[in-house]
C-alpha cells in the first residue's frame, strides 16, 4: 500500500474522515512511528559503513554529536550508497570487521590504559572494539591503514510523498495499518477501540519480528548491547 491507501485505510476502521479532527500529517507521523518500531525490534534493514583507520588513532566517530561533525564514512543502506557521511540511521551494530577480518565485542573496562595499548584483553581476534559514547574505539590502537566497515541494522526511509511506499514487506502493511489506528483512537480517547486496535497491532508486530527470525534462521536474537 501507498502512503496515502494506508492513511485512508486508518480512516475507513476508526471512522475517522474529518481531516481537520485527524491531520493527514498527524497519521503520516504515526505511520513512520509504527515502521520505526517494527525495524528495532525486528532488525529489518541491514547496512553497512566503512572507511579507512588512520595510523596511531584508536577511535573513529560514528555520528554528528558533542560539538563535531563527521564526513569520514560512505555507507549503504536500502541498496544505496553515499559518501562523505556518517551513520546517522544507525539503531545497532552486529559486528565490525577490521581489514576484513571480524573483530570481537570488548568493554572499556578490560583496557587499563587505552591510549598506550595496557591492557589485559583476552580475544579470539587481533583486533577488539569497543564504543565510546559515539566513537567507535579499536583496540590494539591501529598502526596501519585497513578499512573499517561496520555492519549494522538502521531506520527506514521516511514516508512522506502520497505515493511513497513502506520499506516494509507489503504483506505486513496493515500492521502500519492497526498502529495507525491505536494511537489515533488513543488520541480521540474512544475507549471501546483503543484495547482492540492496540492488539491487532501487537499481533501483526508479532508475525513481522517471527518472519525476520525465520528468515534469519535463527530461533530468536540475543543482543547484549544497544548504544544508538
Amino acid at each position: 500500500m501507498t502512503l496515502t491507501q494506508i492513511r485512508t485505510e486508518i480512516r475507513n476502521i476508526t471512522g475517522v474522515e474529518d481531516t481537520s479532527v485527524v491531520a493527514d500529517s498527524v497519521l503520516t507521523d504515526l505511520i513512520n512511528k509504527g515502521q520505526t518500531i517494527l525495524a528495532d525490534e525486528a532488525n529489518l534493514f541491514a547496512g553497512y559503513a566503512t572507511r579507512n583507520s588512520v595510523s596511531g588513532t584508536g577511535e573513529y566517530q560514528l555520528v554528528n554529536g558533542n560539538g563535531s561533525s563527521v564526513t569520514a564514512w560512505t555507507i549503504v543502506e536500502n541498496a544505496a550508497s553515499a559518501g562523505s557521511s556518517n551513520l546517522a540511521n544507525m539503531i545497532r551494530i552486529y559486528r565490525i570487521d577490521f581489514g576484513g577480518d571480524q573483530m570481537t565485542r570488548i568493554g572499556m573496562d578490560q583496557i587499563h590504559n587505552i591510549s598506550s595499548n595496557v591492557g589485559d584483553v583476552q580475544m579470539p581476534s587481533a583486533h577488539g572494539y569497543y564504543i565510546n559514547d559515539i566513537s567507535l574505539g579499536i583496540f590494539p590502537i591501529p598502526q596501519v591503514v585497513k578499512e573499517i566497515k561496520v555492519y549494522y541494522y538502521h531506520l527506514p526511509t521516511t514516508l512522506s510523498g502520497d505515493s511513497d511506499v513502506p520499506m516494509i514487506d507489503t504483506r505486513y502493511h496493515e500492521c502500519l495499518v492497526y498502529y495507525g489506528s491505536w494511537k489515533t483512537a488513543e488520541r480521540l480517547r474512544d475507549m471501546n477501540m483503543i484495547s482492540y486496535f492496540k492488539n491487532e497491532w501487537l499481533e501483526w508486530k508479532e508475525k513481522v519480528v517471527m518472519d525476520r527470525q525465520r528468515r534469519a534462521g535463527e530461533p530468536k536474537f540475543s543482543i547484549n548491547y544497544k548504544d544508538f
